[in-house]
């Protein structure tokens, strides 16, 4: 992808990823808003398993409704996985990131690009999809099961800025 098409990619899934985040602040009622991500959800959590099972994390689980779990707390998704490591944890817990370079990827071109009724229907079908792509607080704290593929990724990023 050339750098003029990245950027444009970029650009062009703004409207989308804003509009998402402002409908989950809005949007007052949990349950109203779990119904409104649910396509978002379903691909969050399609992700942690296809990730998971190519990386030998075992899934066990999955689930795509939301539930209450608390007083005003949501569960949107999960998936249940038996054999989560060290070098498997980043990516897993990661996976969801992958819904950005999906939506990059079905970016018109920029040349001779004009708004137009079809940029309407992409950006509400992204909508969900790019307001849940971002790893949750479970994700996160999973993420520091791959300790040492950090310290590995510090070292090589010192080495390749301050070494030879």
């Amino acid at each position: 992808m050339a750098e003029d098409t990245l950027v444009f990619a970029i650009l062009y899934q703004v409207p989308p990823l804003l509009l998402g985040l402002v409908l989950k602040v809005l949007i007052p009622h949990p349950a109203i808003r779990a119904i409104f991500v649910l396509p978002g959800t379903f691909v969050h959590e399609l992700l942690h398993l296809v990730v998971g099972l190519m990386l030998n994390g075992k899934p066990v689980s999955i689930s795509l409704w939301p539930r209450k779990v608390g007083h005003g707390q949501w569960v949107l998704g999960a998936v249940g996985f038996t054999n989560v490591r060290w070098y498997n944890a980043v990516f897993i817990a990661m996976a969801p990131l992958l819904a950005i370079v999906g939506a990059l990827l079905f970016a018109p071109s920029f040349k001779g690009w004009a708004p137009n009724g079809a940029d309407l229907q992409s950006w509400l079908i992204a909508t969900p999809i790019l307001a849940m792509c971002l790893p949750s607080s479970t994700d996160l704290k999973l993420t520091l099961k791959s300790w040492p593929i950090f310290i590995v990724g510090l070292i090589w990023t010192a080495w390749h800025l301050y070494g030879n």
